[in-house]
Order: C-alpha cells, then sequence, then structure tokens
C-alpha cells in the first residue's frame, strides 16, 4: 500500500508538472532595439480615387511571387517569418514560392528584394472547401535573417483580448481589382470597418462562420483575387500598427451587402509563437 501512494503521488505531480507547462506563457525572444509597426516613411494624402498607397508607407507588406508572378500577400512579423493564408501555400511547393520584401511596383525589379523560403508552415486545422477555408494560417519561415530598413519592417501583434468591433482598419494588396482581372502593378490600400460576428452572421456568408475569423465591410470597396494572405491592420493612437486579421475568402469582391473574412490573429497567438520560437522580435 505503501508503495502504491508513492506511485499515486508522483502521477499527481507529473500531472500538475504537465498543467503548468502548458499553461505556461509563451515567452518571445524581443530585440528592444527595434519597435515594429512604424512606418518610417510616413503617412501622407493619398491618389483617393485609385487607392494606391504612397510608396513604402506600410513596410511590413510583403508579396508572395509565384514563377514571377503575384501569388498572394503576407506580413513580416519578425526577422525570421512571414504570416500568410494556410490556402494560399496549401498547394504550392517551397521552390515555386519566393517572398518580396520592400517592394511597392511588383513590374520593377529594383524595388525592394526577393528572398527564398527555408520552410512552409501549414496550420494542422487547415481546411477547404470550394466555398471558404477554416484555420487559413500559414508561416513562412525565409531562409535568411531579415534586415530591417526603411522600406522593410515588422508589423505589431495585437492583445489577446482586443476587440476592433466598429473600428476602421485598413487592407493593402497587388490583387485584382475585379474578379478574374488582371493583378496591380503598385500595392494598393482602401479602409473597411469591421463587423461584429453577429452581424455577419446574419449575412449571405453567415454560415460558413467560426468564431475564429473577422468580418470587414464598406460599400463598393473590398479584398480581392490576389490579396489573399495580406494582413488588415490598425494604427495605434501610438503610430504603431498591429495586424489583426488574414485576408481569407470572400463571395466575389466588393459584392454589396458582403463581407469580407479575415483570420482572427488573437485565436492564434499561440500557434503563431510556438513556430516562431527561434525568431526575434521587435519591441510590440
Amino acid at each position: 500500500m505503501k508503495a502504491l501512494s508513492v506511485t499515486l503521488i508522483g502521477i499527481r505531480i507529473l500531472i500538475v508538472i504537465i498543467v503548468l507547462c502548458k499553461g505556461k506563457k509563451l515567452e518571445l525572444n524581443v530585440n528592444s532595439n527595434c519597435d515594429c509597426g512604424i512606418s518610417i516613411v510616413g503617412s501622407s494624402k493619398r491618389i483617393t480615387g485609385e487607392k494606391i498607397s504612397k510608396p513604402h508607407d506600410f513596410p511590413w507588406i510583403v508579396v508572395l511571387l509565384n514563377a514571377g508572378s503575384v501569388h498572394c500577400g503576407g506580413a513580416l512579423i519578425n526577422d525570421r517569418y512571414v504570416l500568410t493564408a494556410g490556402h494560399c501555400v496549401r498547394w504550392t511547393k517551397v521552390n515555386d514560392i519566393t517572398v518580396g520584401l520592400g517592394v511597392y511596383d511588383v513590374d520593377d525589379p529594383n524595388d525592394g528584394y526577393i528572398v527564398p523560403i527555408d520552410k512552409m508552415i501549414l496550420h494542422e486545422n487547415f481546411t477547404s472547401n470550394i466555398i471558404h477555408d477554416n484555420n487559413d494560417i500559414a508561416l513562412i519561415k525565409l531562409k535568411n535573417v531579415v534586415e530591417y530598413n526603411a522600406y522593410v519592417q515588422p508589423i505589431c501583434f495585437p492583445n489577446k483580448d482586443a476587440n476592433y468591433t466598429g473600428q476602421k482598419v485598413k487592407v493593402t494588396g497587388w490583387g485584382t481589382v475585379a474578379v478574374n482581372g488582371a493583378t496591380s502593378q503598385f500595392l494598393r490600400e482602401t479602409n473597411l470597418n469591421v463587423l461584429s460576428l453577429n452581424t455577419c452572421k446574419n449575412t449571405s456568408i453567415g454560415k460558413y462562420l467560426t468564431n475564429s475569423v473577422i468580418c470587414a465591410y464598406s460599400d463598393n470597396t473590398d479584398a480581392c483575387q490576389g490579396d489573399s494572405g495580406g494582413p488588415i491592420f490598425i494604427e495605434r493612437p501610438n503610430r504603431k500598427n498591429e495586424i489583426i486579421g488574414i485576408i481569407s475568402w470572400g463571395l466575389g469582391c466588393a459584392n454589396k451587402d458582403v463581407p469580407g473574412v479575415y483570420v482572427k490573429i488573437t485565436d492564434y497567438l499561440n500557434w503563431i509563437k510556438e513556430h516562431t520560437a527561434d525568431a526575434v522580435y521587435c519591441k510590440n
């Protein structure tokens, strides 16, 4: 009986240790000499009709290229990793994709620079069908450590409990401006309003939604083909920018009363941190 008692105590201790490990807060490697989410170029007036961004205004935006053509967007989050949509990497090979950093004009070979990929990490619970994707998130590890400059900077993470309902957010990309149209030569931007999940569930796409998405909408503007994987982000009062979602899916582009659907970053922060433990982040 004594031996059994000791064994049971040992089991209890082991269970406690396992629980503590699972509940442990994930710590990031942080370089205190750099700040995330800073636009060194700075904001200025936009070409409001075309919504073409000022060159290099959003230095965390990256372009994923497949055979030299725009494939998807993404966001630089630290010195080794790009965050993008799962469907952007699910049906591609590492050697098919390159990443453009500091790019504004995709037709200018001297604008920014292209870097090779080490590996792609697709969320283990990613699923897809003809209409929508679930757990539509992936990481791309770059082969070399990124050197930051005025045109290449990482974006900040949101606070885990943040709620962005009703706030205005920005989305950018080189995607088409109409369904099945040509991709854009220059980085484009638009502003959207974040909807509550309940509001979004009352739209035509409501039955396809999970709790791990964000909906955003604005009349006559939206993300479109080729924009997938790019971030939606918001500027804080301190002028830092934080990513709150990843462009995931929608029904058409800018259809009336049909919101776009975005991966909710706050639900995946632990997953991101677990898979980027070898990277160095800037101050959030």
